[in-house]
């Protein structure tokens, strides 16, 4: 009866310490979510690369990397990546940690066409000080690769930026494929919900916004823009990278959805792209620059 009531009692703690666990990390999947920057945060290291790996048969494969680091300890350290290939999510990667200054995480994708990839990376760390305040702190990382993959040769020809006549020929060939997908894309949005691009002083593409790391966005000051790329990321979590909620209620997973496109004026902006099915979306996020 002792021994029963010992076993009974280890299975016990044991299922509790799974369920924590579990719980911890659903809390924590949710958790990119803006807070006041904390101007004393930096990232000394904040890096995403695409690495040609190898070929076999009529594939190949991509080495998919993304890490950082914070120079102080943080409660949270959350990263969300996205890869686009000729304007289209084909995979993503999300990793977080409690406690600790670096992340990274990696994956290996396999693709058959001559693609032009493009990888974005949001990093977030969640900091609490002693009295309690919750900050945040963020920076964007990014990389590029082109990937021409022929029968006709064994290893495909791969390079980040045309070099001569031959790549860069290749480079047109990918990037107006791309850009014809995202523009189509775009138009498909606008006209279904009547919206007047002009009526907006920018427009970006999701993949750009790794300039506007050390720069301010277009009319606004650096902290403002901090605050309206912190919560662009926030936003960009919850209602595309978890899941994009469709007109009939229904979530779609955001593979397949086009590369987004950002329109900002002085007090909304707004972020358009079509599903996998080519449904046209449009998620709005009010600027608060006080």
């Amino acid at each position: 009866m002792k021994k029963d009531f010992i076993r009974l009692s280890i299975s016990l703690i044991i299922l509790v310490a799974i369920f924590y666990i579990f719980q911890q990390k659903q809390i924590a999947k949710e958790s990119i979510t803006y807070f006041p920057i904390d101007p004393t945060v930096t990232f000394p290291k904040a890096n995403t690369t695409l690495t040609f790996n190898k070929k076999r048969f009529d594939e190949y494969s991509i080495l998919w990397e993304s890490n950082s680091s914070i120079n102080k300890q943080a409660y949270l350290r959350q990263d969300m990546s996205l890869l686009y290939a000729n304007g289209k999510l084909i995979s993503t990667m999300g990793e977080w940690r409690q406690n600790t200054l670096e992340l990274s995480e990696e994956k290996t994708v396999v693709e058959r066409e001559s693609n032009y990839l493009q990888a974005i990376t949001f990093h977030y760390a969640e900091i609490h000080d002693t009295n309690e305040r919750i900050f945040s702190s963020q920076k964007i990382s990014a990389d590029n690769l082109y990937v021409i993959n022929s029968k006709f040769e064994s290893t495909p020809l791969s390079f980040h930026t045309p070099n001569n006549l031959v790549e860069k020929d290749w480079a047109t060939t990918l990037d107006k494929q791309a850009l014809d997908y995202i523009d189509y894309s775009y138009r498909q949005v606008l006209k279904k919900f009547h919206i007047s691009a002009e009526q907006y002083d920018t427009k970006l593409l999701l993949t750009e916004l790794t300039k506007f790391n050390d720069s301010p966005l277009p009319s606004f000051s650096k902290e403002q823009s901090a605050k309206i790329l912190g919560q662009l990321t926030e936003g960009l979590y919850k209602n595309y990278f978890l899941g994009i909620m469709k007109e009939d209620g229904t979530i779609a997973d955001p593979i397949g959805s086009s590369i987004p496109v950002i329109l900002i004026n002085d007090n909304h902006l707004l972020i358009l792209f079509t599903t996998k099915d080519g449904e046209p979306i449009v998620l709005r996020q009010q600027i608060s620059t006080l």
